[in-house]
């Protein structure tokens, strides 16, 4: 029998399922490919899309001795680099770049395709860390450092040149801290962080990172014979290294002969007959501009790092542009940057050197005097140009040694105070014939002299 309530309660059912069946085809995504590329995105994926553009390949030159023929060029170490500063300073080991006579930098392909030759601004071999600045314009990625110590068991990522294949990415956990070890380099490290991410050859230099995208280690060693045991330099150690040394003005490679309070950028110290004082620089000047980057303000530091980052990047031979405030006046200036090693002996000492070779079959190396500064330590002491230092004695020292390369000289004297005396012993061709002797038997003359001159 038919109910004759159907025929109205049917119509109303079809229209209820079809709305419902319409709100859930709504619900759905319209293109579930983005839905399932979204669930890909993990956070290993993210953490590689941001911190990859800052990593770089490293590649280098070394001369290796080849019989017959000498030393030739031939390729060297390779390994991983990652850039810490936007003006394209680059963290890495130094065993990655030790000896180089060339070295070369290059991104992903898909971030950046060129080739940039890159510098080695300062090393600390003892700690493996290097400091290398690309020549080239930037502003390049950067990686942050992370500000908290690594955790036990956290989740990491490395990226790195393993054995040639660039910017591989390898992931793990923080399998140790505190680990000790030696390494091929015969260098032994305290306090390295262990991982089990994979760690090979050509890694050494690049990144390790949390979750976060944040650098917390520089890979540099692996266990040999052994499977996912890496170490990595922590980031506290890496923080360190390159504020107290590694961005040290010590190790800048040109001298311009002028010291400023790295608070108020405030010429404190101006060297007499210095570059910096040729071309004018005053004690009571003010830095405003190096080498194009202005120095308005100190606030937390970043000013002091870009001086010094800028400082450390000037070349020897360079004319440096500055622009300097004194009494409400700005003028500008050029200095003419000296090799620091000739700067750091013309400040102590008042004079400069070359090296020469005196004696048959092409002599012994000594260094010879080339110019004296007026009024200068060495002036005063009596040293004329033409004189050949034969050996120097320190405080302490109970015998002159004898110092063949200008570098030794300068290392020498770079950690003595001002004030200190400094003997020394010299030949002089007091005859002009171009020869040093001992002692001239026909006219009775010596032509080795010994004195001593205070350090300024």
């Amino acid at each position: 029998m038919r109910n004759p309530g159907m025929s109205a309660i049917q119509p109303a059912l079809a229209t209820a399922s079809s709305s419902l069946l319409a709100a859930l085809l709504l619900a759905l995504p319209a293109h579930p490919q983005e839905v399932l590329n979204d669930r890909r995105r993990t956070w290993v994926v993210e953490v590689v899309e941001r911190v990859k553009p800052a990593v770089v390949s490293i590649s280098t030159n070394v001369q290796r001795q080849a019989w017959p023929y000498g030393f030739v060029e031939a390729e060297g170490p390779s390994g991983t680099g990652v850039v810490i500063y936007e003006d394209g300073f680059i963290i890495t080991n130094y065993h990655v770049v030790k000896g180089a006579t060339a070295i070369q930098v290059s991104f992903d392909k898909s971030d950046d395709e060129k080739v940039y030759p890159a510098t080695l601004v300062s090393k600390r071999e003892i700690e493996d860390l290097a400091l290398l600045k690309i020549e080239g314009d930037g502003p390049f990625h950067t990686v942050t450092l992370c500000e908290s110590d690594p955790i036990l068991g956290e989740s990491v990522i490395a990226i790195g040149n393993a054995f040639g294949h660039t910017h591989t990415v390898s992931t793990g956990i923080v399998s140790g801290l505190h680990r000790d070890i030696q390494t091929n380099e015969n260098l032994h490290f305290e306090n390295l962080i262990q991982t089990d991410a994979s760690i090979n050859p050509g890694n050494s230099g690049g990144p390790l990172l949390n979750i976060n995208g944040e650098l917390i280690g520089i890979n540099n060693a692996m266990q040999g014979m052994a499977e996912n045991i890496g170490f990595a330099i922590p980031v506290n150690r890496v923080r360190k290294v390159l504020s107290e040394q590694l961005l040290s003005l010590t190790e800048a490679r040109a001298w311009l002969g002028f010291d400023v309070d790295e608070n108020t950028f405030t010429v404190q110290k101006v060297v007499s007959g210095s570059p910096a004082e040729k071309a004018g620089v005053q004690v009571g000047d003010k830095l405003t501009t190096l080498a194009g980057h202005t120095l308005a303000s100190v606030e937390g530091g970043d000013v002091r790092d870009v001086y010094r980052r800028v400082r450390l990047s000037v070349q020897p031979g360079a004319d440096v542009q500055l622009e300097l405030l004194h009494a409400g006046k700005k003028r500008n200036v050029a200095v003419a940057a000296w090799n620091q090693v000739d700067g750091i002996l013309f400040e102590r000492m008042g004079l400069a050197l070359e090296k020469v070779r005196i004696g048959p079959g092409g002599g012994d190396p000594f260094l010879m005097v080339t110019s004296v500064l007026e009024q200068g330590p060495a002036a005063r002491a009596g040293i004329k140009v033409g004189d050949v230092f034969t050996s120097f004695k320190k405080p302490r020292w109970l015998e002159g040694r004898w110092v063949q390369r200008i570098e030794d000289l300068a290392w020498l004297l770079s950690g003595l105070p001002a004030g200190t005396p400094l003997e020394f012993e010299l030949y002089r061709d007091v005859d002009g014939d171009g020869r040093y002797f001992e002692m001239d038997a026909a006219t009775d003359y010596s032509e080795k002299f010994k004195g001593s001159l205070t350090l300024r």
